[in-house]
């Protein structure tokens, strides 16, 4: 007979550590099923949150309720789809379950040997929560493989526009030369555009009417997101028009650039994609390429950049002055790691700066100026981990 305080435990243990596993389950599936997640950021977005509330649903489980819980499977449907809009494969997002559930596994078994002192009653605990691991796992990769196989035939086979989106997919793949099907004057000037949120097709077609063309071409992407392109002329300052135009609450805008032509065409939209990944992750309104150019490099190993934030900043972001200094540090960069420039930028006295600096220094260990390109980078990555952490708690 199973001990219901044993079960207890290992719920209460997930549930009070559930930000740690998730971190390490995270760390896991980043090293081994990494496929699909670069091709849509809302597919990697849903990916993360799977993992805390798989964590949530197996300390439930634990617990007593019935699991996985309608609303679980809701949150795996809808991955599914991501996933199938994506074009990611099958196979591979069955795999990111068995990961899943190997980790998972890894986090169960390392539990009940802390928490159960007596060896047969670790093994007997051991058995049973591995079947209902396994009961969990079959009927969530079933409700996975419907949803997938659903979604992709609605969205490449049945939707109206579906080819049109095959053709552009190929053409901006570079696997067609063939003009797009489209009544879009491809040789043009183009902006690309991604819009999500409230009414993205609607934003596409309010974009265009402020930049004062009706030359656009919109289509449904993937994750709730359309792409648009819109041909323009002239030498339009389109962020500055754009920036000033109201988004209403829950609208996100993601800008490319302005290119010519049809390597134009595949360019800019290559760009706003990029800028989209960014902006889908910090949640804010507007997101322009040329502001994120290098976070959109990093955004698919989100790891990575903890890691590499950690590596360069650590000792510095553990100090209560941290805000001040990364500040001092990150005007005196933009001043071409001139003192006095960065003294006038902070509106402080120069000395203020030099104290600053040396503060810096001796808390991680290097020369500044000698590390400028690491630390730059760091720091811009910490502020894109900054707006990240912001949007989550706006949201909840």
């Amino acid at each position: 007979m199973i001990q219901t305080q044993h079960l207890s435990a290992i719920s209460d243990a997930i549930a009070a550590d559930i930000d740690q596993l998730s971190e390490s389950m995270a760390r896991r599936m980043n090293d081994d099923a990494q496929t699909g997640v670069g091709l849509d950021p809302a597919l990697a977005l849903r990916r993360s949150e799977r993992l805390t509330a798989a964590l949530q649903s197996m300390s439930r489980g634990l617990a007593g309720e019935k699991e996985p819980a309608d609303n679980f499977l809701a949150e795996a449907t809808l991955e599914a789809r991501a996933a199938a809009q994506a074009g990611a494969d099958l196979l591979e997002l069955i795999h990111t379950y068995r990961v899943l559930q190997s980790a998972m596994w890894d986090v169960l078994l390392d539990l009940t040997t802390t928490l159960i002192p007596d060896a047969s009653e670790q093994l007997e605990v051991q058995k049973w929560v591995s079947g209902r691991q396994h009961d969990w796992h079959d009927v969530v990769v079933a409700n996975v493989i419907d949803a997938y196989r659903s979604e992709q035939h609605r969205f490449f086979y049945k939707s109206e526009d579906h080819r049109l989106r095959s053709e552009l997919r190929d053409f901006i793949a570079g696997r067609r030369s063939a003009r797009p099907g489209a009544a879009y004057p491809f040789e043009a000037q183009h902006l690309s555009v991604v819009a999500w949120g409230e009414d993205p097709k609607g934003t596409i077609e309010r974009v265009g009417i402020e930049l004062k063309t009706d030359e656009r071409l919109v289509l449904e992407s993937t994750g709730g997101a359309f792409l648009g392109w819109l041909a323009l002329k002239g030498n339009l300052d389109f962020v500055e028009t754009l920036a000033a135009m109201e988004l209403p609450r829950g609208v996100h805008l993601a800008l490319g650039t302005l290119d010519k032509g049809f390597a134009g065409f595949r360019r800019s939209h290559q760009r706003a994609w990029r800028a989209y990944k960014v902006g889908r992750l910090t949640g804010k309104q507007l997101t322009v390429y040329a502001d994120v150019a290098l976070e959109s490099v990093f955004v698919t190993n989100m790891q990575a950049v903890r890691d590499l934030v950690a590596q360069q900043l650590g000792p510095l972001l553990s100090d209560p002055r941290r805000d001040v200094l990364c500040e001092t540090l990150t005007a005196y960069f933009a001043s071409g790691c001139n003192a006095v420039a960065a003294a006038a930028a902070l509106q402080v006295h120069e000395r203020t700066v030099a104290y600053r600096l040396k503060s810096v220094e001796e808390r991680l260990g290097v020369d500044v100026a000698e590390r400028h390109v690491e630390l730059l980078v760091a720091l811009r990555l910490h502020r894109l981990l900054r707006s990240i952490a912001e949007s989550k708690n706006s949201m909840t």
